[in-house]
């Protein structure tokens, strides 16, 4: 296992995710699962954890109810799957066989601002064997207060969400249409 340089560089081969995935605790038609991934960090005293990702998964849907799917989990899971099913029906000669509703993503205060989101993403994708180029991946950049939980409309708010949008834009992430969605193209 490679481990953090002395110096203060971030190194996206770095970053170890592990995965607990499970049937959702709000619904989901048997359709999509719910996953909670810590992520950690390679560092000389070990792993350093760096933050959290977590979730709906969703394997072989092409011919599900995917808008159903996670109209029944929660209102936040709908969005995303709204999102979602628009992207696939956008992309009719694509072939796309899975998706990642990415609900939350918090990183550690000390560690944004380094750029690690698309390279968490792809860490996750690639421990669940996921294929970029037949993997809808959605999420909704939304700011956390550094103890967690989402920033208060605001000044502070607008800032962070600005930092938080050019660091998905720079991790490849991209606006979906009109809507508060982010997707990673494929």
């Amino acid at each position: 296992m490679q481990t953090r340089p002395m110096d203060d560089a971030v190194y996206p081969d770095l970053i170890e995710t592990s995965v607990e995935i499970r049937r959702p605790d709000d619904g989901g038609v048997d359709v999509l699962r719910q996953f909670s991934a810590s992520i950690g960090y390679s560092v000389e005293s070990g792993l350093d954890e760096i933050g959290l990702v977590s979730g709906w998964l969703g394997w072989r849907i092409d011919d599900e109810d995917l808008l159903d799917a996670a109209d029944a989990i929660s209102s936040d899971a709908e969005q995303l799957g709204a999102a979602a099913a628009a992207i696939i029906d956008a992309h009719p000669d694509a072939f796309i066989d899975n998706v990642l509703l990415i609900d939350r993503m918090h990183l550690a205060p000390r560690w944004r601002g380094n750029r690690l989101s698309g390279a968490i993403i792809a860490d996750l994708m690639a421990l669940l064997r996921l294929d970029a180029d037949c993997t809808v991946v959605v999420l909704q950049p939304e700011p956390q207060e550094s103890t967690g939980g989402p920033i208060d409309d605001g000044p502070e708010r607008d800032k962070a969400l600005a930092r938080l949008t050019s660091a998905y834009r720079a991790s490849g992430l991209e606006p979906w249409r009109q809507s508060v969605v982010w997707w990673l193209p494929f």
